[in-house]
């Protein structure tokens, strides 16, 4: 009976560290997950799905916590989760409670949100984040305040899509973390009775600032048409008296090329001479204009004057 206790001792201790040897040094991790493994308290490697073997009591996974608070049938109810070895990698979704919010016109309201992201980069999420969740959840009121406070309640309430910025602004602050946002979606809006009045007052006085603008609008369009229609006219008319103006002088230069014609002279001098009178008329009208009117015989000399050669060269003897 000694003898079999004896003998059975080293085989249960042995049986024993084979088991804490098998259980410390094979890894098997599931799709879509991944897990960081330390050696002696350094980062050593990330494994991938499928079975792995590490060194037992030198190598180890390195372990995170998940805690925070969800909404469940209208009552907020804490998550905690210690001790994680694996990280997820696939879409994860969090629905936080009602975050209160002050817009643009100091109506305060409560916003539901649901918030979708995955880890993008499970070695810098394991070392810069204690608790995902409660990260994101802080995130989330931070970015929903201060884009809620750049809208009028009306603008809230009736199209919430106006919040999907939210998403990209939360996407850009999480990157740092190795945490990727993929959608942030704004589920309900729950306004007090006083938002509520605040509402249909801004939204009653949107409506008549659009009617006002509309009536603006249509009057301005109104006289812009009656000044271009009365624009349009005057220029047909200005360009009718000058087609007239010119059949007019074409019949007139008409008439007299056949009168100057039966006289036996030429048409053209004629009308030449015309303009030539009516030009000296436009001339002689015109202020300090000194006009000198010459016999045709001392156009030549004239001339010779303007040119400065009118001395007379000394004669040799």
């Amino acid at each position: 009976m000694g003898n079999a206790a004896a003998v059975a001792v080293p085989i249960v201790v042995a049986v024993v560290l084979i088991y804490v040897v098998m259980t410390r040094s094979v890894k098997i991790v599931k799709e879509k997950e991944t897990m960081v493994i330390e050696r002696l308290g350094r980062v050593h490697m990330v494994l991938s799905p499928g079975f792995h073997l590490i060194l037992p009591f030198i190598d180890r996974p390195r372990t995170h916590d998940q805690k925070y608070i969800v909404e469940v049938s209208g009552r907020l109810t804490l998550v905690d989760k210690e001790g994680y070895e694996t990280i997820s990698t696939q879409n994860e979704v969090l629905d936080f409670a009602k975050q209160p919010v002050i817009t643009r016109d100091n109506a305060a309201i409560f916003l539901d949100a649901v918030l979708q992201y995955s880890i993008t980069s499970p070695r810098t999420y394991i070392y810069t984040v204690k608790n995902l969740p409660h990260l994101l959840s802080v995130l989330l009121q931070a970015q929903i305040r201060n884009v809620a406070g750049s809208l009028d309640v009306d603008q809230i309430i009736e199209d919430t899509a106006q919040m999907d910025r939210v998403s990209s602004l939360m996407d850009a602050a999480a990157v740092q973390y190795g945490v990727k946002i993929s959608m942030v979606k704004i589920q309900r809006v729950d306004a007090g009775r006083l938002s509520q009045e605040i509402f249909i007052q801004a939204k009653a006085l949107k409506q008549t600032t659009v009617i006002n603008a509309e009536g603006n609008r249509d009057r301005m369009i109104k006289e812009a048409e009656g000044e271009a229609q009365q624009t349009l006219s005057r220029a047909r008319g200005e360009a009718q008296a000058i087609v007239n103006a010119a059949n007019a002088e074409a019949r007139s230069i008409k008439e007299i090329s056949k009168v100057v014609t039966r006289n036996g002279e030429d048409p053209l001098r004629y009308l030449l001479a015309l303009k030539y009178i009516e030009v000296m008329r436009q001339i002689l009208s015109l202020k300090h204009t000194e006009v000198q009117l010459m016999p045709f015989e001392t156009t030549f000399l004239q001339t010779i004057k303007g040119f400065g050669l009118n001395t007379v060269a000394p004669s040799h003897t």
